[in-house]
């Protein structure tokens, strides 16, 4: 996932991708919000305008990642950045996707380290055995 090389493009690429996953969480999180206020209203006018200021915060968000997708490689090209076609909206998709991915495999590294360590070690007693402890723990110290 990460590059061998920490170079200010990657981290850039990066910040923005994090950005565009974080607005998109808070809009899905806005939306089924709004969705609850709506259905547990009972019809108070509070509740109701607090789902529609709920939507409202989920059109913010659509709009603030247009506005990040497609305005800032055009105000990184103004300001003359080296490389600015490197932060197109396919670009910051890519990262984030690839920032998705390797968040979602951990899950599956965990996984795997825990049934590799069910089979390292010492087990605590004979699990063949038909007795399931010895009745003299008189060998046993600490």
């Amino acid at each position: 996932m990460w590059d061998k090389q920490a170079t200010v493009e990657n981290i850039i690429l990066t910040v923005l991708a994090l950005v565009i996953i974080a607005i998109c969480i808070w809009c899905i999180y806005a939306f089924v919000r709004a969705i609850f206020l709506f259905i547990f209203s009972q019809w108070k006018e509070d509740k109701i305008k607090a789902a529609w200021n709920s939507i409202r915060y989920m059109i913010i968000g659509i709009i603030l990642t247009i506005i990040l997708l497609f305005v800032f490689p055009l105000i990184f090209k103004w300001m003359n950045v080296k490389w600015y076609e490197n932060y197109s909206a396919k670009n910051i998709f890519n990262k984030a996707w690839t920032l998705i991915k390797w968040a979602s495999n951990i899950g599956d590294v965990i996984k795997e380290s825990q049934k590799d360590m069910q089979y390292r070690g010492q087990l605590y007693y004979d699990t063949d055995s038909e007795s399931p402890l010895p009745e003299d723990y008189s060998d046993y110290s600490l």
